[in-house]
């Protein structure tokens, strides 16, 4: 560790100039002095799950020439420009790189839900129709698989209604009629849309906007048709630890970072590099991580 990064620790506010002088190799311009004091005291503690396995300060040094140091600083960064304090980060930091040993990941099929995107990387998603968080998760999820993200993602949508919610059974349900008739993706996000209202007459009502026959649909629902699949889901994601919605799943790794845009492309970019490489390959040289630490 540098005499001036051993300085910044600690310290807030730390200015742009003192940040580009500790670590040359990112920019933290626009982090606010404070956020980038917070940014300092987490490379200082976080350990780097690949590269040269040392902190992501000691890691972030131009003469430990870890790529993979990098990638990790970019999420500090931005979970530091939201404001999250470094408690936080390091353990948000940590589950998110711990999650991607073989033994933490679970087997989880891909095959029978509603899937969109043609992608190589599977991303299992357990929803109730009932969940606010579930309906905010709707569109991050969406734009995930839309043309910008072509070729890389396959959404597979699960159900995961929990019994205190009474309507979110009933939903799933629904939903997985307008699946067999063609029209799921409509009447899902129909669903959250309006997932304080899904009572039977409301059902219906979304059904015929999407040109489904409301009758026959809860028919078919308070007929059992569809339990079995909807039993299967929740077999799985017990299974696989589901404890709240919604929970997503990258190639059978819980995806524990924020439900947006960005982090969700970062984990997928991530899960990629890791499948072509078979792991984190990249492992500095004893006299590299020697330099790393000004030995």
């Amino acid at each position: 560790m540098t005499i001036l990064l051993a300085a910044l620790l600690g310290l807030t506010p730390v200015t742009a100039e003192q940040a580009k002088h500790a670590f040359p190799a990112i920019d933290l311009s626009a982090l606010t002095d404070q956020q980038r004091g917070t940014f300092i005291d987490v490379a200082a503690d976080v350990y780097n799950y690949a590269g040269c396995q040392d902190t992501l300060a000691i890691c972030l040094n131009p003469a430990a020439k870890d790529p993979h140091a990098l990638r990790m600083a970019a999420l500090v960064k931005a979970l530091a420009r939201e404001g999250a304090p470094k408690e936080s980060i390091v353990q948000t930091v940590e589950r998110y790189y711990e999650n991607f040993a073989p033994k933490k990941r679970v087997s989880l099929r891909s095959d029978n839900c509603a899937s969109e995107g043609k992608g190589p990387i599977n991303l299992v998603e357990f929803s109730d129709y009932q969940c606010p968080h579930c309906a905010a998760a709707l569109a991050p999820l969406t734009a995930l698989v839309d043309l910008d993200r072509s070729g890389k993602v396959r959404l597979c949508s699960k159900y995961f209604p929990f019994p205190s919610h009474p309507r979110a059974r009933i939903a799933a349900l629904c939903a997985e009629y307008a699946r067999s008739k063609g029209k799921f993706w409509q009447m899902n996000a129909k669903l959250f849309a309006n997932h304080d209202a899904l009572e039977d007459a409301d059902l219906k009502r979304y059904a015929k906007e999407e040109g489904l026959d409301g009758d026959e649909m809860l028919k078919e629902v308070y007929a059992g048709k569809f339990d079995a699949v909807i039993e299967k889901h929740q077999r799985e994601g017990l299974a696989a630890g589901v404890e709240s919605t919604p929970s997503l799943f990258i190639d059978g790794r819980l995806y524990t970072l924020p439900v947006r845009p960005g982090y969700l492309q970062f984990a997928v970019d991530d899960e990629i590099q890791w499948k072509k490489e078979k792991g984190w390959k990249f492992a500095a040289t004893p006299q590299a991580r020697k330099v790393a630490k000004g030995k």
